[in-house]
């Protein structure tokens, strides 16, 4: 079978699924109002930063569906090409096991977790039977997908923050993606029944040869599922590209053994013990290691006695075009000292139409950023700044963390509490 042919059985499986499959419909549905939700909270904390711009939330959404069916549909080449093959009935319970998750954190939708729990408790009770090694598999080849997206999108739609660090303050960035990945991947089916790919076996060599076929009983179709991949991180002692950029590499290396196991597991059968465990904990410590890693670092959005920091500069600003960047000390602006946001506005009351900055850099360097307003002048930097006090910090639990059981017990509690 030619590599046309998978394109094309993946793009019929993908159109048939979508436009008749009222399952995957209502999945989809469901996935996109929770993630939907979770972006809501975050353009109110972009409203509470009024100078930073924010995209609506249908283009967020439309962009989540968008790089999903891209992703999707690379990642489904992969499946289909490798041979890993998942029974249906294993769909519906990972299905299930997601929507559980989903009650209890937003952040446990990914596919990582549902996988994990689905094969311990197939390998522990025996039931329901499922192909571990075939599962695992699709963990590892979501999980390249996610390293990709993560890479290629690093920094983007980071949101400044405020924190408490070490008893004082400092800029962070939070950063939370999500991806809705449809993925076709070979099922079971009767002989009977057209399997909508011909022969997939037949001519190709695959990592995960479905030896169930020997006796007969069943031909390989194709089904297709929605798999989420979230990624939550925060930037606290780098930028937010270079933590993309570390986490993504990280990702990748996860998923290449991942994949290691899951093959060499479907010879060595207790291997895939080793990775049910390692699907779940290895992916939980990719996120625990980078923020601890990040919580007992030092913040490089930290106050400075002389001068002012800057956390973030505004897309189309005056300083983004005398060239500031984040992590950049404002020490004086036309010869004026600066030490607050305050001083800014004094420097640039009169409306210069030139001006010249002196700016130390993240690296330690000086250097002067000059620069012409032609001819109005300007009044305004477009930047945002880590201030030495601010009376509030964000709780980044209330961000990160999104769980639909403890805001329905909220919100009964506070229909019942007393006027």
């Amino acid at each position: 079978m030619s590599a046309i042919d998978i394109i094309a059985a993946i793009a019929r499986e993908m159109l048939d699924t979508f436009f008749l499959d009222y399952f995957f419909i209502l999945l989809c549905v469901v996935i996109i109002i929770a993630v939907r939700a979770q972006y809501e909270r975050y353009s109110e904390l972009r409203g509470e930063l009024s100078s930073l711009p924010s995209r609506s939330l249908r283009e967020i959404t439309e962009e989540i569906i968008l790089v999903g069916l891209v992703a999707g549909f690379v990642g489904s080449f992969i499946i289909i090409a490798a041979g890993i093959t998942i029974d249906q009935d294993a769909v519906r319970y990972l299905f299930y096991i997601m929507c559980i998750l989903l009650l209890i954190n937003l952040r446990f939708l990914c596919i990582s977790f549902a996988a994990g729990i689905l094969v311990a408790i197939s390998l522990v009770f025996g039931y329901p039977r499922v192909d571990a090694p075939s599962i695992l598999g699709l963990v590892a080849v979501l999980h390249l997908i996610e390293a990709a997206l993560v890479y290629i999108n690093r920094g983007k739609d980071s949101i400044p923050v405020y924190i408490k660090h070490r008893d004082d303050i400092a800029g962070a960035f939070l950063i939370r993606k999500f991806w809705l990945i449809p993925i076709v991947f070979m099922t079971f089916v009767a002989q009977n029944i057209a399997s909508g790919i011909s022969n997939p076996v037949d001519g190709w060599w695959m990592l995960f040869r479905p030896e169930t076929l020997k006796n007969g009983a069943y031909a390989l179709g194709l089904d297709c599922i929605v798999a989420v991949l979230g990624y939550s991180d925060l930037a606290i002692t780098r930028h937010p590209e270079k933590k993309s950029r570390e986490t993504a590499e990280l990702l990748f290396y996860y998923s290449a053994l991942m994949m290691v196991i899951a093959v060499v597991s479907i010879r060595v059968h207790w291997l895939a013990y080793i990775g049910t465990v390692f699907c779940i904990a290895a992916h939980e410590g990719i996120y625990l290691y980078g923020r601890h890693r990040e919580e007992t670092g030092m913040p490089l959005y930290s106050p400075v006695r002389r001068g002012l920091r800057v956390m973030e500069v505004l897309p189309g600003s005056h300083a983004q075009r005398m060239g500031l960047q984040r992590g950049d000390i404002i020490l004086s602006i036309n010869d004026k000292d600066i030490q607050t946001d305050e001083g800014v506005n004094e420097a640039l009351r009169e409306y210069p139409v030139f001006t010249w900055t002196q700016v130390r850099g993240w690296d330690g360097k000086d250097r002067t950023c000059e620069y012409r307003c032609y001819p109005n002048g300007y009044n305004t930097l477009g930047i945002i700044s880590v201030p030495r006090e601010k009376d509030v910090t964000y709780n980044l639990n209330k961000f990160e963390h999104l769980s639909i059981i403890r805001n329905i017990v909220s919100r009964f509690k506070g229909m019942n509490r007393p006027v």
